[in-house]
């Protein structure tokens, strides 16, 4: 106790010094910041957007001493939620989304491998349009690409993220099973344009598929270049010696039997 008290007049010296003061101006700034740092980090997300992070900032306290005095510098730096390709990570996000939403993938097992920041000159242009007019009519946003396990997605988004569109020649969780329904359809079809029961008919190849337009889907020999696709299936029956093809649609709402068939059967 004796010796504690003998330190008091020496300490008091001290810090009545410039040099004194200074320390105690440091220690005081170095508590302040120090107390200030707790509570700036984001808290752990959760649900569906467990892949976007929050902005920060980050406080980095050095010491730096040299003869004359003792300071501490501050330096503060802002992590923006955004990545290095400019695509804001919410958009990012809302593309993962809706891949794995058309594809069954989970989100963490999606990667998009290449984001471009694009003007695409119109509307039509911006929706994958084939045959589109020259309007100049700029919608600025991104191309970006999407690796779905073994394919890539390419995906147009506006600059807001209120448009995304995915090309729509991408074959996606489509099913490649004919529904029951539309298989029964299908041979009532032919076994009234044919007169054979459908017990003596069969579907041998279905195949799920996108028609690059209404042309295409019934079977038109020359058709525009125009891309209004039109999902569904090709599907091939067996009636007696021949092989009749017939498109259909999604639904089963549109049945169209391939004109070369005559509708009779050659023995």
């Amino acid at each position: 106790m004796k010796d504690i008290n003998k330190l008091y007049p020496a300490l008091n010296k001290i810090l009545k010094s410039p040099k004194g003061i200074l320390l105690t101006l440091t220690l005081t700034s170095l508590f302040s910041s120090g107390l200030g740092v707790v509570g700036n980090y984001p808290a752990a997300a959760s649900g569906e957007d467990e892949q976007i992070q929050s902005s920060y900032s980050s406080v980095q306290i050095s010491q730096t001493t040299n003869q004359n005095s003792s300071y501490s510098r501050i330096q503060i730096s802002q992590t923006t939620n955004q990545n290095s390709n400019g695509l804001p990570r919410r958009i990012e996000n809302a593309i993962l989304r809706d891949a794995s939403k058309r594809s069954g993938v989970p989100i963490r097992e999606l990667q998009i491998t290449e984001a471009t920041a694009k003007t695409f000159s119109n509307p039509c242009i911006f929706k994958f349009g084939e045959v589109c007019t020259r309007e100049f009519n700029p919608i600025k946003g991104w191309e970006v690409v999407v690796r779905v396990q073994d394919n890539s997605w390419t995906y147009h988004v506006n600059e807001s993220g209120s448009e995304i569109v995915l090309d729509p020649k991408v074959s996606t969780s489509q099913s490649t099973t004919l529904p029951k329904e539309i298989e029964d359809a299908i041979l009532g079809d032919a076994s009234k344009r044919s007169r054979i029961p459908t017990s003596n008919l069969k579907v041998t190849k279905a195949t799920a598929k996108t028609f690059g337009n209404p042309c295409e889907f019934k079977f038109g020999e020359i058709c525009t270049k125009e891309y209004n696709p039109i999902k569904g299936w090709e599907v091939v029956v067996q009636v007696g010696r021949q092989s009749w093809t017939y498109h259909v649609n999604e639904s089963g709402s549109q049945l169209v039997l391939d004109p070369k068939i005559s509708g009779g059967l050659k023995n």
